[in-house]
């Protein structure tokens, strides 16, 4: 008698099928917004247009035409901003099949599901399970609000689920241990490359390889090789930021080996995060809830953990997923200002949560979903509290039939004055963007495909010892950088109610 049950593909086929069901009804019943009608102008999230801009520039030139960076600067090598170039590249693999202004929420829903999948195949996850799991991102829900934004959260979320199924998958006994094994490598290299930290993602195919000496070696070699390149792309490929968004001192004070030093400034840097982050989480804003969701979940995770060992029950994948957070949350405090880093924290949330679902005996892994869904209320707080920008943020931008005709009136008179230039140098194929003008930024939406961006702060623009390389600038016509700009000779090429855009003379 043949067996009823579906082959492999087919249950990930549905599977697929379902988390892709899932997203798009969470968007809709909680946000309101039918997907179609989403329209990142209209959004408060001002990185997004980097990120869509420098998207399309790949995907249409291979790379940007003019310069992305901040207040006139770009890297060393390349065009791209602080958070590239690995980040477009591994975007434009979807991005060449979805195009369009909002290609990136397409990729995003890729990368997500096909995590999904590689989460599910390596774990054997069953549907009941993936319900929990489902339901841990809906009380949390701000993952899913960074799905279905132009920000790059979602594809570290796909690699920490890749690299945990992957890595689950060759621990089982898997049917191709060599192809998982040289996914699990690949997966690993680019989550290191996308952002430095997740180099610690690399400790699973190395608790995996550790009974045998050539394949710890191999990892070893591999996690150095990729760690190597990122350093060296964060070197050369990276415009620099308007303010030292990594802090290194006390790498280099033990690079250069003052021992005491580096002490001295690890200490102190964590002193002064962990006190701001127990600000931050006394009077509730975004950026506190983010850690005390973390730290919930860490907490959640560690008493799973206790009362597995004591019952003799595995803690294999839940031991890993807490090594690797706590060691992001280390590196995220010693390196990085806790406001900008609270975002990151999501990411391993998810990575905590997909631990535990995937380890946990079916009754403690029930009892933490209902300790996870009694903490939702922290899920909510982040998403509603007002922090260091305004709760309206977490809205999702629908279509604004005004924006998008000045949109498109805008993106025209670019288009036109782009024709007429026969040079080659790249300045001319930049806007900057005046930081405190009072223009809106999702105006920037209108540049064309291959253009590059700048955003600059007044102060600077309004400096005489600063040259303006850029050809266009965006602002108001009653900001004091348009008076600037007219003083000097610059043309104004467009005006409309939500910017104005000159051009140099």
């Amino acid at each position: 008698m043949k067996s009823k049950a579906l082959p492999l593909w087919a249950r990930l086929a549905c599977t697929a099928l379902a988390a892709l069901a899932f997203l798009l009804v969470y968007e809709r019943l909680v946000y309101g917004v039918p997907f179609g009608q989403i329209y990142l102008p209209a959004s408060a999230w001002s990185d997004e247009v980097y990120y869509v801009k420098q998207l399309s520039a790949v995907v249409t030139h291979g790379a940007p035409q003019g310069y992305f960076g901040f207040n006139e600067s770009h890297a060393e090598v390349g065009r791209f901003a602080a958070w590239g170039p690995a980040v477009f590249y591994l975007y434009a693999i979807p991005g060449l099949i979805f195009r369009g202004q909002n290609a990136f929420l397409y990729c995003n829903l890729f990368f997500v599901v096909a995590g999904w999948l590689c989460f599910v195949w390596g774990t054997r996850l069953d549907w009941k399970r993936q319900l929990l799991f489902g339901g841990g991102l809906a009380v949390l829900n701000a993952p899913v609000r960074y799905v279905f934004s132009a920000m790059q959260e979602p594809l570290h979320y796909a690699l920490v689920l890749a690299v945990l199924g992957m890595a689950a998958g060759i621990r089982r006994g898997c049917s191709h241990p060599r192809a998982a094994w040289a996914v699990l490598f690949a997966l690993c290299a680019a989550a290191t490359l996308v952002r430095p930290y997740n180099a610690v993602l690399w400790l699973f195919p190395l608790v995996l390889a550790w009974p045998r000496r050539k394949a710890v070696g191999g990892t070893v070699a591999g996690a150095v090789v990729s760690a190597a390149g990122t350093m060296l792309l964060m070197k050369k490929s990276y415009a620099p930021y308007l303010f030292t968004n990594v802090d290194m001192n006390a790498v280099d004070e033990l690079l250069h080996g003052r021992l005491w030093e580096a002490a001295r400034s690890v200490y102190y840097k964590l002193l002064g995060a962990w006190q701001q982050l127990g600000q931050e989480i006394g009077t509730g804003t975004r950026v506190g809830s983010c850690y005390l969701v973390l730290l919930a979940l860490l907490l959640i995770t560690l008493v799973c953990v206790i009362w597995n060992a004591v019952h003799k029950q595995p803690v294999f994948w839940k031991v890993c997923a807490l090594v690797v957070t706590l060691v992001v949350l280390f590196a995220l405090m010693l390196m990085y200002r806790p406001g900008e880093a609270s975002r990151h924290t999501i990411v391993y949330d998810i990575l905590l949560l997909a631990a535990l679902l995937a380890e946990q005996p079916p009754l403690t892994a029930a009892a933490a979903s209902l300790v996870l869904a009694a903490l939702s209320v922290a899920g909510v707080r982040m998403t509603t509290a007002r922090g260091q920008s305004d709760a309206s943020t977490f809205a999702m931008p629908s279509y604004h039939a005004e924006l998008a005709q000045e949109v498109a009136d805008l993106q025209a008179a670019l288009t036109e004055s782009q024709a007429r230039i026969t040079g080659n140098d790249p300045w001319d194929r930049v806007c900057a963007y005046a930081l405190y003008g009072g223009s809106h930024f999702g105006m920037l939406y209108a540049v064309p495909d291959g253009m590059g961006l700048q955003f600059d702060e007044d102060a600077y623009l309004m400096d005489p010892v600063n040259e303006i390389r850029s050809r266009y600038v965006m602002t108001n016509t009653d900001s004091d950088v348009a008076g600037y700009l007219e003083e000097n000779g610059w043309t104004l090429l467009y005006e409309g109610a939500s910017a104005a855009v000159y051009e140099r003379g």
